[in-house]
């Protein structure tokens, strides 16, 4: 028998002992030599810090129509809420989107992307064995502090406006693309602005690219024929080159030295004065105008209105332009010079010429372009409000007046009269067209075959309320500006003026609904033809004026089912009777006639000089006197 044998019950004890051992050297081990690290990791299991969510501020439109909201959303695990665009597509451009980390990546979104975002908070969540939060013993060390809202200055409905006339007109010419802005030209505000093709930033596959593309800031190019309001700005501001001054006829192509490149006009337009080069928009005339104002000079006002520089610092993606300084217009003899008189050899955005045209709408100041209206805090309170900045002093009073009476007769008898409006009557327009040919950075050439095509306008003329420009981008068939921006602008306006909630005047829905029977043009028609014609609609006629031919024709109240017709030759001699005449009627006679117009008051012409049936000297001045009834 082995001596060493246990009993059971001395084994069973024994193994308890070695048991108790074991336990004791653990406790030991993990209430003393490992405390703290056993501490923290219990505390962890019941404990969790975490950052909590700052509410994104809105933003909106002037009137406080929210465009970018926040919405739960459990698809997001990670944010656990996402943006939502409530009025889809609409100034999309503006507004930009989000990317997937909830930071702006696009337009205003990025712009502001900070002061939006707020500042999260910090929550310590103490929870149970079942991860869940008890609540009596957690606590918000700091609360989440929501971003601010921002209200832009765009109006939701005039957006509206724009963005479909932009999109009908890319249909009617087969551009790749059109864009549009509207400025009031005394605060700078913009009050719409858009790009066409665009995309929806609610949309989670949509590609952007040249969608998200903000062309009125992001598009770089040459101005053609709308840069020559800075051209007789830097003649008139200098005293260089008065309205007065006629040019020599130089046939349709000019070469004014041997060795340089023509200059072209589209037709032979004769002697002219600035005012009638405005018109007919002659290259030649402003090319001398350019050699005659010099490089220094020109430089120095096309930098005073804002060219070559960025306008503000709101704008995502905003280019530069590009403005050649003295010394390289003076080089080739002046040939780049002469060739940035009409608008080539200058690079500009839409944005900086439409703020040079507001500063000629508003009486010779630039304004700084604003986006921003105010901030406001989550409750709705203002935090911050902006003020219109003036820039500087770009011509006088007095030459803006020249010029704004120069791109009133174009609408009227010059490149532009497809933009006069037969449903805005009372509105008197003004404005330049411009058609550019595209300049290949890459071949150094001019390429024929792609053009910009660009109307900027005033509406009215005289104390606009409006500046708007429009760009169309390589129209099909149709490629000049008279024909193609010229007419979204009209309806942009015509668009405004009729819509409720923005229109200025009395206009209202019920004035366009149906076709009158006297809603039609007469202008150009023989006396007969006329007659025949008003005959088969109905429309009641009456003639005035001597002549063969209607030259204008006016409604003489506005509920009035008939019209008066003014009779007269293509070409006049004499100065026909404008007395009783609106200023819109007046300048449509004198579109006819080779005499610079000024005018002074508002309502119907009581007086003029010269006289009727006196007899016309070329580039005579024809000054009008009006006066409202009553």
């Amino acid at each position: 028998m082995n001596k060493f044998q246990l009993e059971p019950l001395a084994f069973l004890k024994w193994l308890v002992l070695c048991l108790v051992a074991v336990l004791a050297l653990q406790t030991f081990n993990i209430q003393i030599l490992k405390q703290s690290v056993y501490q923290a990791k219990t505390k962890s299991m019941v404990t969790q810090a975490k950052n909590t969510y700052a509410e994104r501020g809105l933003i909106m439109d002037r009137n406080g129509v929210v465009l970018a909201d926040n919405y739960k959303d459990t698809s997001n695990k990670s944010l656990g809420y996402s943006r939502l665009f409530l009025q889809g597509k609409l100034a999309s451009q503006i507004v930009g989107k989000l990317d997937y980390s909830g930071h702006g990546n696009m337009g205003m979104e990025r712009i502001f992307d900070t002061r939006l975002s707020g500042s999260e908070g910090y929550r310590v969540s103490v929870q149970d064995a079942r991860r869940r939060e008890i609540y009596s013993r957690s606590e918000d060390v700091t609360l989440a502090e929501p971003g601010k809202n921002l209200v832009l200055t765009i109006d939701r409905n005039m957006q509206e406006v724009v963005e479909k006339s932009l999109k009908d007109g890319v249909v009617e010419f087969n551009a790749k693309s059109a864009s549009a802005v509207v400025v009031d030209p005394y605060t700078g505000e913009i009050l719409a602005m858009a790009s066409y093709p665009t995309f929806d930033p609610n949309s989670k596959s949509q590609g952007v690219g040249r969608m998200a593309k903000n062309e009125i800031v992001a598009l770089s190019y040459e101005p053609g024929s709308t840069f020559k309001v800075v051209t007789a700005a830097a003649a008139l501001e200098n005293n260089v080159v008065d309205t007065n001054r006629v040019f020599p006829n130089e046939g349709k192509s000019w070469k004014w030295n041997p060795r340089a490149s023509a200059i072209h006009d589209t037709h032979e337009y004769g002697d002219m004065n600035m005012p009638e080069a405005m018109v007919q928009s002659s290259n030649i005339v402003f090319a001398k105008i350019a050699a005659e104002v010099g490089s220094e000079k020109l430089y120095r006002m096309a930098r005073n209105f804002g060219l070559g520089m960025k306008t503000s610092e709101y704008f995502y993606g905003e280019e530069s332009g590009m403005l050649k300084d003295p010394y390289v217009l003076s080089a080739n003899s002046g040939s780049d010079l002469r060739s940035m008189g009409f608008g080539h050899a200058v690079m500009v955005t839409p944005i900086q010429m439409v703020m040079a045209y507001s500063a000629i709408a508003n009486g010779g100041k630039l304004m700084e372009p604003m986006i921003v209206k105010e901030w406001r805090d989550a409750d709705g309170s203002l935090v911050e409000k902006k003020e219109p900045v003036e820039i500087r002093r770009v011509v006088s009073e007095s030459t803006a007046a020249k010029i704004r009476a120069m791109l009133n007769r174009v609408v009227n008898s010059g490149t532009a009269k497809q933009v006069a409006s037969k449903k805005l009557p009372d509105v008197i327009f003004g404005g330049k067209t411009g058609t550019a040919e595209k300049y290949n950075q890459e071949t150094g050439s001019y390429d024929h075959n792609s053009q910009v095509a660009s109307f900027i306008g005033l509406a009215p003329v005289e104390n606009a309320r409006y500046v708007c420009m429009v760009l169309v981008d390589d129209p099909q068939g149709k490629h000049v500006g008279g024909v193609t921006a010229g007419p979204i602008f009209r309806r942009i306006m015509e668009g405004i003026y009729y819509h409720p909630e923005l229109s200025p005047l009395t206009h209202n829905l019920a004035q366009v609904q149906g076709k009158k029977s006297c809603d039609m043009d007469f202008v150009g028609m023989t006396m007969d033809a006329a007659k025949r014609v008003a005959a088969e609609r109905n429309c009641a006629v009456n003639f005035s004026g001597n002549g063969d031919r209607v030259i204008s024709e006016r409604v003489d109240m506005p509920d009035s089912i008939g019209k008066t017709l003014m009779l007269g030759n293509a070409v006049a001699s004499k100065m026909p009777d404008l007395k009783g005449l609106s200023l819109k009627d007046a300048m449509e006679i004198l579109g006819n006639i080779r005499v610079n117009v000024e005018y002074t008051g508002k309502g119907r012409v009581v007086a003029q000089s010269p006289k009727a049936e006196e007899e016309l000297k070329k580039g005579a001045i024809c000054k009008l006197t009006l006066k409202e009834k009553g």
